[in-house]
């Protein structure tokens, strides 16, 4: 079981349109897997923009809320709007997911909200450190690396393009019928406790 210091804890998560996740819940039924039984069914389907982290004692929820919604009345770079292939059915660490074919601008778009936002994140002390690592495995040497720069090692090259579908690990029938997805929306995320699912508190269509 995963170890968090505090919550809650906030996220920023690129949000399917209906059609995709009508889509993978599609296949889900046909393998007799109902999404909303599983453990990663408190994430929802999406895409990680900036993984989870706890607020920094600095700043309060507000602070957050104002400077998302601020970032993307001032940043005009919409590169989630456009549409992505779906290369295919992949297993990633503990799950099968839809991986996706990224481009630069996409890429530029995610690592800057990585970096902009990271003002936010609390900077965890030795103790907390030890802690909050045991939720991660065999990590490189430059994966620790960004972990203590940015509080999450997979990040820059380290990052694998993907949604999430199914952490039941049993195998799926999948006939290649996902073939492009698109965002509806970009969202802060907030989760209140362990066991909680992670909600919005703040959308940018």
């Amino acid at each position: 079981m995963d170890k968090y210091i505090q919550f809650p804890r906030y996220s920023i998560f690129l949000i399917p349109n209906q059609e995709f996740e009508d889509l993978v819940k599609d296949i889900l039924f046909k393998n007799n897997i109902i999404f909303d039984k599983l453990g990663i069914s408190k994430y929802g389907l999406h895409y990680t923009v900036k993984a989870p982290f706890y607020l920094s004692h600095l700043y309060n929820e507000k602070n957050l809320i104002d400077s998302f919604a601020s970032y993307f009345s001032l940043n005009k770079n919409y590169s989630y709007r456009e549409k992505f292939n779906i290369s295919g059915l992949i297993k990633y660490k503990n799950s099968y997911a839809l991986e996706i074919f990224s481009n630069e601008k996409f890429n530029f778009f995610c690592n800057d909200i990585v970096r902009y936002f990271d003002i936010f994140r609390k900077t965890l002390n030795q103790q907390e450190t030890k802690i909050d690592l045991k939720r991660f495995d065999n990590l490189s040497i430059l994966e620790m690396e960004y972990y203590f720069i940015w509080g999450y090692p997979y990040l820059f090259e380290f990052k694998n393009h993907h949604i999430s579908i199914s952490d039941n690990l049993k195998e799926l029938t999948y006939d290649n019928n996902i073939n492009s997805l698109k965002f509806s929306k970009i969202s802060l995320m907030k989760q209140d406790n362990t066991n909680g699912k992670f909600y919005s508190i703040c959308d940018m269509d």
